[in-house]
């Protein structure tokens, strides 16, 4: 993991995506991002929520389907 320390108003720049800080707190960075909309950006704890929900469901689907029985031929 690289660290990089950065001041208000200097900005990081990973490909073609850009990263400025905009206001530092005390407990708290407040960060700007510049990036096509072809980028998804979304919050660490956001993108966990959705894979969580998206695990979950996928789960539930599986566990609701029928097992194939092997001696029956496959519809056509």
């Amino acid at each position: 993991m690289l660290m990089i320390s950065r001041r208000i108003g200097e900005t990081i720049v990973i490909g073609d995506i850009e990263i400025t800080v905009t206001e530092i707190h005390r407990k708290a960075v407040r960060l700007a991002v510049k990036a096509d909309a072809s980028h998804l950006v979304l919050r660490g704890e956001v993108r966990d929520a959705i894979e969580k929900a998206n695990r979950l469901a996928a789960e539930s689907a599986i566990e609701g389907l029928p097992l194939p029985d092997p001696g029956k031929p496959k519809p056509t």
